[in-house]
């Protein structure tokens, strides 16, 4: 046979076996041919959301590469477009950075409200970004807004923030807030991590003061690990003294004389508490010693004449306040010691003779110098409302009209008991 002719009939007979199998094909199960069909659309699907996602991760990476060389060479405005542009197709989170960095942006181009949204939105994102709450942090305080800036820095202390640093800020947002008691536990936990700072313990001290509450545990703290600090010993002091326990008062005045011998606020708040404990003749010996230290004083003076009318020594009593009052001749309450001094002494002898229904015009009469004492004492601002109130409980145990009508020539009392006045 022609070599040519057999070609041609080889291809017929390929041509005829392809329309056999094409037929073949075309009829055979209906699954196989639905399965065919239907999966080609799909293949090509996501043959297609993979290029579309391949396509958006390459603009993702353009853009930050953008952003970011700007954003090295400070050029802060250039950089914000492409950030947020990689921001918008960032669905994979790609590059977490981008939030701080175009905060940072808005930061350098002085709009704080964006970079307020951006830090927000990245939190979203990044909840653990440390460096977004540090912002945060700022930029909520900046607006007033205390409680999201408390937040933001005891979320910046939990990830790692430098702590020291962040408990001042959170104290001092605490403050701001008017968060005493918050503020306060955060003191406490300053002092852990620094417990020499005595700046520390004293404005958190301070702070419980200031808050009304009561420091004296504070204190005492203080006491016990400075003991020999007079600054603690005084606040003891003072503190105890306000509560009016006489004991500690006394107690920690003798520490503080054991520094310092004539230290004397500690003889002025012991010799308070011997006066409240009625201990006039301790309180005596410590006057004295201020006497020593000071010199004479119408004040010192004054307190040791009260203290001898308390024991009943009424004569040594008027001595004291006469001295006070060639020191100060204006001094009102050495005139209210001499009156009481001339009105306890006449209590004391009525009383023997058997009360006030005994009373005579010897007594009267004494009873008008002590009015005559408290009428001079009303010349001093801090003795008038005294004297005002004493002059009305002894106004009517003075000598009437009649009184002097019946005793036309006496003047002075004869009783042997009063003759010390005069």
């Amino acid at each position: 046979m022609n070599p040519r002719k057999k070609g041609i009939s080889y291809l017929k007979r390929l041509l005829c076996l392809g329309g056999i199998l094409i037929i073949y094909f075309n009829c055979g199960s209906s699954t196989k041919k639905v399965v065919k069909t239907e999966e080609t659309p799909v293949l090509s699907k996501a043959a297609r959301d993979s290029a579309d996602v391949k396509k958006r991760k390459r603009l993702i990476d353009v853009e930050f590469n953008f952003a970011y060389a700007y954003f090295v060479h400070k050029d802060f405005k250039e950089a914000v477009p492409h950030y947020w542009k990689a921001i918008n197709n960032d669905k994979e989170l790609r590059y977490p950075g981008m939030y701080h960095q175009l905060g940072q942006c808005y930061i350098e181009l002085e709009e704080a409200d964006s970079a307020l949204i951006v830090y927000e939105m990245g939190i979203e994102r990044v909840p653990d970004n440390v460096y977004i709450h540090e912002r945060l942090t700022w930029l909520y305080e900046a607006k007033y807004e205390f409680e999201k800036a408390i937040g933001a820095t005891l979320r910046v202390i939990e990830l790692g923030g430098d702590e020291n640093y962040y408990l001042v800020k959170l104290k001092n947002l605490y403050l701001r807030n008017n968060q005493i008691s918050e503020a306060i536990n955060v003191y406490d936990k300053l002092i852990e991590l620094d417990p020499e700072n005595k700046e520390l313990q004293d404005q958190k001290t301070n702070l419980i003061k200031l808050s009304g509450g009561s420091v004296i545990d504070e204190y005492k703290k203080l006491h016990e690990k400075y003991p020999n600090d007079k600054k603690y010993i005084e606040a003891l002091l003072i503190e105890f003294s306000r509560e009016n326990d006489d004991a500690n008062v006394l107690s920690m005045a003798d520490k503080l004389l054991a520094l310092e011998p004539n230290n004397i606020l500690a003889l002025d708040k012991k010799s308070d508490a011997y006066a409240n404990l009625q201990k006039w003749k301790d309180r005596i010996d410590v006057l004295n010693r201020k006497l020593e230290i000071a010199g004479n004083n119408a004040e010192v003076l004054t307190n040791i004449s009260e203290s001898y009318n308390n024991l009943k020594d009424y004569k040594t009593a008027k001595s004291y306040a006469g001295r006070a009052l060639k020191v100060d001749n204006n001094y009102g309450m050495a005139y209210i010691r001499i009156g009481e001094a001339y009105e306890y002494c006449v209590e004391d002898v009525v009383s023997k003779k058997g009360g006030f229904a005994e009373i005579k015009f010897d007594d009267k009469l004494i009873y008008e110098l002590a009015f005559g004492q408290y009428e001079k004492a009303l010349n001093s601002v801090d003795s008038a409302g005294i004297a005002s109130r004493k002059m009305n409980a002894i106004k009517s145990l003075l000598p009437t009209k009649e009184d002097r009508f019946m005793n036309p020539d006496k003047k002075k009392a004869e009783n042997p008991a009063y003759q010390w006045m005069y």
